[in-house]
């Protein structure tokens, strides 16, 4: 975190101070990314003189590790809520506006790309600005060209965000573009050898607050396969060993014991593999050497599950995930993994909800919705996995009395919307108004609705006779 003073004035010198700072971790961020790619240490190997074999097998063990979170995390959008009315059951406030920016533009994408560089590099931010429309938009800013400076009081509040990328001219370099935004405006430069040119004049925006959003994995910034990268390689150059060990077996030195043995016969071996004219004394056998595949095997295992372990990430291919194993028992094998991503959870919504507090300040200043306090809105994040929506029936029939309908349908894995669902049943029981035959029948009063029914017929009968 790069912090100054909270009354600080902006330089030149500055801003090329905080850039200077952000370029000391571009070659931890390639790093990381090329691992994600499966460009692994392993391929750096050199070939030795000797003519050892030196094949490289990479296991992409970086690639699993983040696609596995943000599939958990993030496989199912995320949902946007504001408290009700207790009286009237209605939304305190409409959050429609903001919804509906964010569906012009398919956010949900954004987030899992988001998501995704998150667990890869640690970090990841979003620029938001008004497009040629005037309206609110989000994209992705690489985390080598993107930095934000915070003031250095307990709260850390933000001061500004630069973004910047090279400008070239055919092969060669040209100059830097940076875009300086605080809290009220955006300035654009151009940089040349560390000499600062301002480029128009500065703009307004409507934001309310600097409109450049940081995302962190966890307070440590590290990425979710980071601390396991030396077991990565170590996996991957104990596969390629093993590889190696078998075509050297393949390889394997011919010795002839008591057999003269010319280069016509040797020529003969080679092309025919043939052998003739061996001696009754004599001997021919292969020098290999022997392969302990029972150790390798185990130290090949332990290393995958220490992988598994410190990742915090679930082998899904182990036998222990079985496939008629209870909902309670898969998850208590998830019990690290669950821990792990409400950890990421923590810090995603974090950042969510600065991009609402943004969006909703800025349609507010348009006059399309009214300023919404950011504590009555929630992110919910729903789990992508496998539910059983039989059992949750089961659980809404019991919980029916005490939770009201929406929180109960919001358990289903198919319903998206569970307020639109209530709302549509209500509609569909107004227009279909239920017998009350069958609605005793329901409620197992049907013999009380035999004795009213027959109770009324005598009643009938005795006043015609009268």
């Amino acid at each position: 975190m790069y912090t100054l003073p909270k009354d600080t004035k902006i330089t030149n010198q500055i801003l090329n101070d905080v850039i200077e700072y952000n370029e000391k971790f571009t070659d931890r961020f390639k790093k990381l990314g090329e691992y994600y790619l499966g460009k692994h240490a392993i391929f750096n190997r050199q070939k030795e003189d000797n003519g050892a074999k030196n094949n490289k097998v990479m296991v992409n063990h970086a690639k699993y590790i983040t696609d596995t979170n943000v599939g958990y995390l993030l496989g199912n959008p995320v949902d946007y809520q504001v408290g009700k009315d207790e009286e009237k059951g209605e939304p305190l406030y409409d959050i429609q506006p903001v919804l509906d920016a964010y569906k012009k533009q398919t956010i949900n994408d954004l987030d899992s790309e988001l998501a995704k560089d998150i667990s890869i590099f640690g970090m990841q931010y979003e620029y938001v600005y008004a497009d040629s429309n005037a309206e609110p938009k989000s994209c992705e800013i690489d985390n080598c060209n993107a930095i934000i400076v915070y003031d250095d009081t307990v709260e850390h509040n933000k001061l500004f965000g630069l973004i910047y990328r090279p400008i070239n001219k055919g092969d060669s370099f040209k100059y830097w573009e940076i875009i300086y935004c605080d809290k009220t405006e955006i300035r654009t430069y151009k940089s040349y050898s560390k000499s600062l040119q301002q480029v128009g004049k500065s703009e307004p925006h409507a934001f309310g607050d600097v409109p450049l959003i940081q995302y962190k994995n966890n307070p440590e910034v590290l990425g979710d396969f980071e601390p396991v990268i030396s077991l990565i390689d170590a996996y991957n150059l104990l596969q390629s060993d093993r590889v190696n060990d078998k075509e050297q077996l393949v390889d394997a030195i011919l010795c002839m014991y008591g057999i003269d043995f010319d280069d016509e016969q040797a020529e003969m071996l080679k092309s025919s593999r043939m052998l003739a004219d061996i001696p009754t004394d004599g001997k021919v056998e292969y020098l290999v050497k022997t392969l302990q595949e029972g150790d390798v095997d185990i130290l090949r295992q332990n290393l995958e599950n220490d992988i598994h372990k410190i990742s915090m990430v679930p082998n899904m291919s182990d036998e222990n995930f079985v496939g008629n194993a209870s909902g309670v028992a898969i998850r208590y094998k998830l019990l690290a993994f669950e821990q792990n991503i409400k950890n990421k959870e923590r810090y995603m919504e974090k950042g969510l909800m600065e991009r609402f507090k943004l969006y909703n300040h800025f349609l507010a200043t348009k006059s399309l919705m009214e300023e919404i306090p950011i504590e009555e809105v929630d992110a919910v994040f729903k789990r992508n996995l496998p539910s059983n929506d039989y059992e949750i029936s089961q659980m809404i029939n019991n919980l029916s009395d005490y939770l009201c309908a929406e929180t109960l349908v919001s358990q289903l894995s198919f319903v998206k919307n569970a307020n639109e669902e209530v709302e549509l049943k209500k509609i569909e029981d107004e227009s279909n108004p239920p017998d009350p035959y069958s609605t005793a029948f329901a409620n197992n009063e049907i013999e009380d609705a035999n004795n009213q029914l027959f109770s009324t017929n005598d009643e009938s009968i005795e006043q015609s006779k009268e």
